[in-house]
């Protein structure tokens, strides 16, 4: 396993550089690729990408956020087509994951607003030929193109997920996965069971990992999820993390959604510290030769 954040994340060849020591600080050595990445050029891709290699940085994953599911015919085409050069150019750079979300019918198109036809098979057909005029023609080595799961669509729970990934039935798409988007009433009071039944449907398929833990709020009228500092919540993550630490080495987890860089470092802190409780690690940056590392120490948090 490979920690990494979205705060920290090194925009050009000189941030990625000056950056390095700070990821050994915290005990990291994955990435994002840069907001722009998919308006480098195939030079610049490569050479991000190089040099992450030489410092020893996996780049995990990159995305596009935005709706694929609008009814303008243009603006999906053009949607489709630069997530087509982002795939491209993060091929190039090695990075492990592009990613999306499905969308949304919803007249805002605002990606993760609900809609009834989110969740019906109409969607979920319209959705895989997306996805298949996605990867139509692209020969890629390393990346993989994967979906987000989020419960405003049908792409939620793992029995539909892992449905979808093989109506697709293509060796580079899968899951981004996010157990904290997945949880349901059924599950919030027992995620250590959605856990085992999402890996065990779905580990073959994972191609990049957020790590998050979820409060109910009980005083707001009406059901509300809210991201809270890891440990305060309901996901049981020893079990995550041991579930993840048997997939490939260098898959990359990320911690999102805070926004300072103490709130990451407390977090960081307690991800390793809930790891070493598991007897589990993550993998420390390991540069070429020539380059130093910093060695950082987590305490007990």
């Amino acid at each position: 396993m490979r920690l990494g954040c979205i705060f920290l994340a090194p925009q050009s060849l000189s941030e990625l550089d000056a950056m390095a020591e700070t990821l050994d600080v915290y005990g990291l050595s994955a990435i994002i690729a840069p907001k722009t990445f998919g308006d480098f050029s195939e030079d610049e891709a490569h050479a991000f990408g190089e040099r992450a290699r030489e410092l020893g940085i996996v780049i995990g994953e990159t995305g596009l956020w935005e709706n694929f599911l609008t009814d303008d015919k243009d603006l999906r085409a053009n949607r489709i087509e630069r997530f087509r050069r982002l795939l491209r150019n993060a091929d190039l750079a090695g990075v492990r994951s592009a990613n999306t979300l499905v969308g949304t019918k919803h007249a805002s198109d605002r990606p993760l607003f609900p809609h009834a036809y989110n969740f019906t098979r109409e969607c979920r057909a319209e959705f895989r030929e997306v996805v298949l005029r996605i990867l139509d023609g692209l020969d890629l080595k390393t990346t993989k193109y994967g979906i987000e799961p989020w419960y405003t669509t049908f792409f939620y729970q793992p029995e539909d997920i892992k449905e979808f990934i093989v109506s697709v039935g293509h060796p580079r798409f899968g899951l981004h996965m996010d157990q904290g988007n997945m949880i349901s009433h059924a599950s919030f009071y027992n995620t250590t069971a959605m856990i085992e039944k999402t890996f065990a449907l779905l580990k073959d398929d994972v191609v990049s990992v957020h790590i998050k833990d979820i409060q109910w709020e009980g005083a707001h009228f009406g059901l509300r999820w809210n991201e809270v500092p890891l440990g305060e919540g309901t996901m049981d993550i020893a079990t995550y993390l041991r579930h993840i630490a048997k997939l490939d080495a260098d898959m990359t987890c990320y911690l999102e959604h805070f926004y300072e860089e103490r709130d990451y470092a407390l977090n960081f802190a307690r991800l390793h510290h809930i790891a070493r409780g598991a007897g589990l690690s993550f993998l420390p940056r390991q540069p070429l030769a020539g380059e130093r590392v910093v060695t950082g120490k987590f305490p007990k948090v």
